[in-house]
């Protein structure tokens, strides 16, 4: 029995239903018409063969639709508010090639939402081909708000007010307003000449129009392709020269620690182990950093999701997996994505969407007890709850690193159990303890956990 995707329900034309491991895409009259005006075309194939569009092909349809079309499953669904900025400018561009491309023979897409674009190998592909459509000559871009609202304005936000936008568009999934971003803009960027059009211009036709006014009025004024083509260049050429601020992270700093690269190689051989002797599937990385770990993972075979709340380590990573089974995620782990949306159903939590076979904690749990202030047995208590084996490291309250995250912190503010004994005795009410390897003189310990 098929089962609707729950955050595929807005184009009454078409929609997704999943069979099984099937993906599908069911389609009305309207849709089917869409379908085969972009089928039919030669962009359609070249964008199928060069990896910009999702493979589709028609199948036999179920009992009151007039169409479907069978899409291959990917290996992990992100979403913007979970894309490092290099991420969403790949997918910015892509919208944009992808558009000039269709109106070249006739098409257009009728939105202009990253939701459409999911990466797969560590590259963007578009996946909703139901956006679509034959284009009418006259008509604007009607994606265009669309696009500024949630690609432009976001770009904007972090390479000229330097303001992290994963917030704002886990807060508000349309995106910031033009007359919002107006007011986040230092007055100098304000005055450029691609924020008077796209961010000035717009918030006052905000303020004047409603959405079925400027269709009509940009369709009576003459308003054609080539106009179109004229703005997705201009845009183009902005989106391409932007680029995040350069400032140093936390974890870009952490990665010159000593121990970091004195016990990668006990680190690595022991998630081989691991990796041999359970053959996980899918590898959820948590506190990735700079994506070492997820590497071997993908090299040995699992599509590894990479979650850490630094946006500038995971996006050198995002730069270098391209071709890999690496899934990069941009979230903090003591606030992880939730689910959202229409009935809190139509954008899926982070830990749902995972679903690991294995689970990869090094480098991360001191970070939690100490500086979140999480409880030693809450940290158990949430890796137990994945259901799967976790290759865990423990650092002592006798190591270095502890020592500088408690440093202002008086012992009657720590939480108990922190201790080798307790934490070990937490872990094995939960988990059994396959196998542990001291490493650092003894104040790390890497245990291999499979749940009781």
């Amino acid at each position: 029995m098929s089962t609707p995707d729950p955050g595929s329900f807005r184009d009454p034309a078409s929609h997704i239903v999943h069979d099984g491991e099937r993906v599908l895409r069911l389609l009305d009259e309207r849709g089917v018409e869409s379908w085969k005006a972009l089928s039919s075309s030669g962009f359609f194939e070249d964008a199928v063969s060069n990896g910009r569009l999702i493979p589709s092909k028609e199948v036999e349809s179920p009992h009151g639709f007039a169409g479907a079309i069978e899409h291959p499953r990917l290996g992990f669904i992100s979403y913007p508010y979970e894309w490092t900025f290099g991420m969403l400018k790949d997918a910015a561009l892509l919208q944009l090639d992808l558009l000039a491309d269709a109106l070249a023979e006739g098409l257009t897409i009728k939105d202009a939402t990253p939701f459409n674009v999911q990466f797969d190998h560590g590259r963007p592909v578009f996946i909703d081909i139901g956006s679509f459509e034959s284009y009418r000559p006259g008509e604007a871009w009607i994606g265009y708000r669309q696009f500024t609202r949630q690609y432009l304005f976001p770009l904007m936000m972090r390479a000229w007010a330097s303001i992290p936008f994963q917030p704002w568009l886990r807060g508000d999934m349309e995106g910031p307003t033009a007359s919002q971003m107006r007011k986040l803009l230092p007055l100098r960027k304000r005055l450029r000449p691609a924020a008077l059009m796209h961010v000035t211009l717009q918030a006052r036709m905000e303020e004047r129009m409603s959405g079925t006014a400027v269709r009509d009025d940009l369709k009576q004024a003459g308003f054609g392709a080539e106009l179109i083509l004229a703005n997705v260049r201009r845009l183009r050429a902005l989106i391409e020269s932007m680029e995040p601020p350069h400032t140093a992270s936390t974890w870009s700093e952490y990665q010159a620690c000593d121990h970091v690269g004195r016990d990668r190689d006990s680190k690595s051989g022991f998630l081989s182990t691991m990796l041999q002797r359970h053959e996980p599937t899918r590898v959820l990385d948590l506190g990735a950093n700079d994506g070492h770990f997820s590497l071997i993972a993908a090299a040995n075979g699992a599509h590894a999701i990479a979650v850490d709340g630094d946006e500038t380590v995971l996006n050198g990573l995002y730069r270098s997996s391209a071709g890999k089974t690496v899934s990069v995620v941009v979230s903090d782990l003591t606030n992880p994505t939730p689910a959202q949306g229409w009935a809190g159903q139509e954008r899926a939590s982070l830990v749902d969407r995972a679903d690991p076979d294995l689970v990869v904690a090094f480098g991360l749990i001191h970070h939690l007890i100490y500086s979140a202030s999480i409880p030693p047995e809450s940290v158990a208590d949430w890796l137990v709850g994945f259901g799967c084996p976790v290759a865990l490291e423990y650092v002592s309250p006798r190591d270095e690193m502890v020592g500088r995250l408690t440093a202002n912190k008086l012992e009657e503010e720590l939480h108990p159990g922190r201790s080798e004994r307790e934490f070990r005795a937490a872990l094995e009410a939960r988990f059994q303890i396959s196998e542990e390897k001291a490493i650092a003189d003894g104040v790390r310990i890497l245990y291999a956990l499979t749940p009781k």
